[in-house]
Protein backbone atom coordinates (compact mmCIF):
# COMPACT_ATOMS: atom_id res chain seq x y z
CA UNK A 1 0.00 0.00 0.00
CA UNK A 2 1.05 3.50 -0.70
CA UNK A 3 0.10 5.74 1.68
CA UNK A 4 2.56 8.91 0.71
CA UNK A 5 3.77 9.27 -2.59
CA UNK A 6 6.60 12.05 -4.28
CA UNK A 7 6.19 12.86 -8.48
CA UNK A 8 9.34 13.93 -10.37
CA UNK A 9 7.44 16.81 -12.39
CA UNK A 10 8.45 20.58 -13.82
CA UNK A 11 4.37 21.71 -13.94
CA UNK A 12 3.03 19.20 -11.01
CA UNK A 13 0.76 17.53 -14.09
CA UNK A 14 2.71 14.80 -15.25
CA UNK A 15 5.98 12.94 -14.33
CA UNK A 16 8.60 13.95 -16.52
CA UNK A 17 12.01 14.30 -14.33
CA UNK A 18 14.63 12.35 -14.89
CA UNK A 19 15.62 11.55 -11.46
CA UNK A 20 19.05 13.30 -11.86
CA UNK A 21 17.22 16.15 -13.34
CA UNK A 22 14.76 16.59 -11.04
CA UNK A 23 14.40 19.75 -9.31
CA UNK A 24 10.57 19.57 -7.83
CA UNK A 25 8.75 16.55 -6.29
CA UNK A 26 5.22 16.93 -6.08
CA UNK A 27 4.20 15.22 -2.84
CA UNK A 28 0.50 13.38 -2.26
CA UNK A 29 -0.64 12.01 0.84
CA UNK A 30 -2.59 8.54 -0.45
CA UNK A 31 -3.22 6.80 3.50
CA UNK A 32 -5.94 8.62 5.29
CA UNK A 33 -8.23 9.35 3.14
CA UNK A 34 -10.23 7.85 -0.51
CA UNK A 35 -9.05 10.52 -2.00
CA UNK A 36 -5.21 11.83 -2.24
CA UNK A 37 -3.99 15.07 -0.76
CA UNK A 38 -1.73 16.96 -2.53
CA UNK A 39 0.46 18.53 0.53
CA UNK A 40 3.08 20.86 -1.18
CA UNK A 41 5.79 20.50 -3.75
CA UNK A 42 9.23 19.99 -2.13
CA UNK A 43 12.28 21.99 -4.40
CA UNK A 44 15.49 20.04 -4.60
CA UNK A 45 18.38 22.54 -5.22
CA UNK A 46 21.15 20.64 -7.48
CA UNK A 47 24.60 22.30 -6.49
CA UNK A 48 26.53 21.83 -9.87
CA UNK A 49 29.98 19.84 -9.60
CA UNK A 50 33.54 20.32 -10.28
CA UNK A 51 33.83 18.29 -12.68
CA UNK A 52 32.32 15.28 -14.09
CA UNK A 53 30.06 13.70 -11.20
CA UNK A 54 30.83 9.82 -11.23
CA UNK A 55 28.54 7.60 -9.86
CA UNK A 56 29.88 6.39 -6.26
CA UNK A 57 31.64 10.07 -5.42
CA UNK A 58 31.02 12.16 -2.66
CA UNK A 59 29.23 14.44 -4.54
CA UNK A 60 26.86 11.80 -6.24
CA UNK A 61 26.65 10.37 -2.77
CA UNK A 62 25.62 13.82 -1.28
CA UNK A 63 22.90 14.41 -3.64
CA UNK A 64 21.36 11.19 -3.24
CA UNK A 65 21.62 11.61 0.86
CA UNK A 66 19.55 15.21 0.13
CA UNK A 67 16.71 13.69 -1.89
CA UNK A 68 16.68 10.92 0.31
CA UNK A 69 16.35 13.37 3.28
CA UNK A 70 13.51 15.59 1.29
CA UNK A 71 11.51 12.52 1.15
CA UNK A 72 12.06 10.78 3.78
CA UNK A 73 8.19 10.91 4.76
CA UNK A 74 6.92 9.06 1.35
CA UNK A 75 7.22 5.50 0.62
CA UNK A 76 6.77 5.52 -3.48
CA UNK A 77 9.00 7.78 -5.90
CA UNK A 78 7.31 8.16 -9.42
CA UNK A 79 10.07 9.37 -12.10
CA UNK A 80 10.35 9.06 -15.69
CA UNK A 81 13.90 7.15 -15.65
CA UNK A 82 16.11 6.58 -12.76
CA UNK A 83 19.73 4.94 -13.33
CA UNK A 84 20.20 1.62 -11.50
CA UNK A 85 22.51 3.49 -8.30
CA UNK A 86 19.99 5.66 -7.07
CA UNK A 87 17.07 3.12 -7.80
CA UNK A 88 19.06 0.63 -5.56
CA UNK A 89 19.91 3.64 -2.87
CA UNK A 90 15.85 4.22 -2.54
CA UNK A 91 14.72 1.17 -2.38
CA UNK A 92 17.16 -0.25 0.06
CA UNK A 93 15.63 3.04 2.35
CA UNK A 94 12.11 1.50 1.99
CA UNK A 95 10.86 3.47 -0.97
CA UNK A 96 9.22 2.01 -3.92
CA UNK A 97 10.46 3.25 -7.13
CA UNK A 98 8.41 3.64 -10.43
CA UNK A 99 9.61 4.42 -13.79
CA UNK A 100 6.87 6.03 -15.90
CA UNK A 101 5.68 8.95 -18.06
CA UNK A 102 2.05 9.45 -17.45
CA UNK A 103 -0.28 12.58 -15.77
CA UNK A 104 -0.30 12.21 -11.98
CA UNK A 105 -3.90 12.75 -11.85
CA UNK A 106 -4.35 9.41 -13.78
CA UNK A 107 -1.29 7.38 -11.30
CA UNK A 108 -2.98 8.51 -8.73
CA UNK A 109 -6.21 7.05 -9.65
CA UNK A 110 -4.37 3.65 -10.18
CA UNK A 111 -2.72 3.79 -6.69
CA UNK A 112 -6.34 4.21 -5.12
CA UNK A 113 -7.61 1.22 -6.87
CA UNK A 114 -4.32 -0.67 -5.93
CA UNK A 115 -4.51 0.27 -2.47
CA UNK A 116 -8.38 -0.28 -2.19
CA UNK A 117 -7.29 -3.93 -3.05
CA UNK A 118 -4.96 -4.30 -0.94
CA UNK A 119 -7.03 -3.15 1.72
CA UNK A 120 -10.02 -5.77 0.96
CA UNK A 121 -7.41 -8.63 0.70
CA UNK A 122 -5.57 -7.54 3.91
CA UNK A 123 -8.99 -6.70 5.65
Amino acid sequence: MIKRAAFASSDGNFIDYHYGRATSFFVYDLGGSRAPIFLEKRRHYRIPAQGPVEQGTAHHRESLEKVAALLSDCDALFVAKIGATPAKFFIERGMRIFQIEERIDRVLDEIVKENERESRENG
